[in-house]
């Protein structure tokens, strides 16, 4: 059947960022398909439910603590998987946050720039070095998670939205350099209803200021993102590699004043 094709069966892959929001998505998307799913982040807590709904829903999940800007740690992480399951065929480099670089240019010094640097492309680059022996062995798939914000404009995201802008060409790069047995994609996603977008869901005006400039006139879902995901590290993206797809509503513009006006208010 048609829909086989996007099937995960036998599949182990790495899905960091995984406790929550997009990354959460994303693993338990995996889990149903019929991957074996690596369910990595630094809170215990929040990985272990991720893997627990996994396996609730029949699928299998490890979960498995790390920090991410801890080349150490990820190290460690990487040893366990490739210990336990002895290949690794899909990585998923989802973990990222503006981190301590948010703010304007004159606060954010080198320490917060590169601070956000190491959460969204750094983590990324490591782990992709780390993982390529193994999914070189396996013909295995790579899918970056990105940001809108990687070509849009908006104020106090210098630092997020150059770390994002790297992954781009990153995932470009890479997919020249490992081909033709490793794919490299990436998706952009632009404002997507996760916790960390609370501070515009919890606030009627800001949230209907943000679904007002997207032309499908709402916020996108964390299912939305994943689905996208899925298809890149499927079978059904085969003669897919290099891309990046941008999974936004069909944001063309810059969605900034407006809202920073709402907030800068207090409305």
């Amino acid at each position: 059947m048609l829909l086989d094709i996007f099937r995960l069966d036998g599949k182990i892959a790495i899905v960091t960022g995984a406790g929550k929001g997009i990354g959460k998505s994303i693993a338990t998307s995996f889990g149903e398909m019929g991957a074996t799913v690596v369910c990595v982040a630094r809170s215990i807590e929040d990985i272990e439910d991720t893997a627990a709904q996994i396996r609730a829903d029949g699928g299998k999940a490890l979960a498995l603590t790390c920090d991410v800007t801890k080349e150490d740690q990820l190290k460690h992480m990487v040893g366990q998987v490739i210990e336990t399951y002895q290949v690794i065929d899909i990585l998923v480099n989802n973990a990222g946050a503006p981190g301590r670089g948010w703010g304007p240019i004159e606060e954010v010094d080198m320490s917060r720039f590169e601070h956000t640097m190491r959460i969204n492309l750094t983590s990324a680059y490591t782990l992709t070095h780390l993982c390529s022996p193994s999914l070189r062995a396996s013909n295995g798939t790579i899918v970056n998670v990105s940001s809108a914000l990687s070509w849009m404009v908006d104020k106090n995201f210098s630092a997020y939205a150059a770390a994002k802008a790297g992954m781009n060409q990153m995932t470009k790069v890479m997919s020249y350099e490992l081909s033709p047995g490793v794919r490299v994609n990436a998706v952009a996603p632009g404002a997507i209803e996760t916790p960390s977008l609370k501070f515009i869901t919890s606030n009627p005006k800001l949230k209907a200021e943000a679904e007002r400039w997207i032309p499908l006139q709402r916020l996108g879902q964390p299912e939305d993102i994943a689905l996208g995901v899925l298809y890149l590290a499927s079978p059904a993206s085969s003669f897919v590699s290099g891309k990046i797809i941008e999974i936004d509503g069909g944001m063309q513009a810059l969605p900034g004043s407006a809202i920073q006006d709402v907030i800068a208010k207090g409305e």
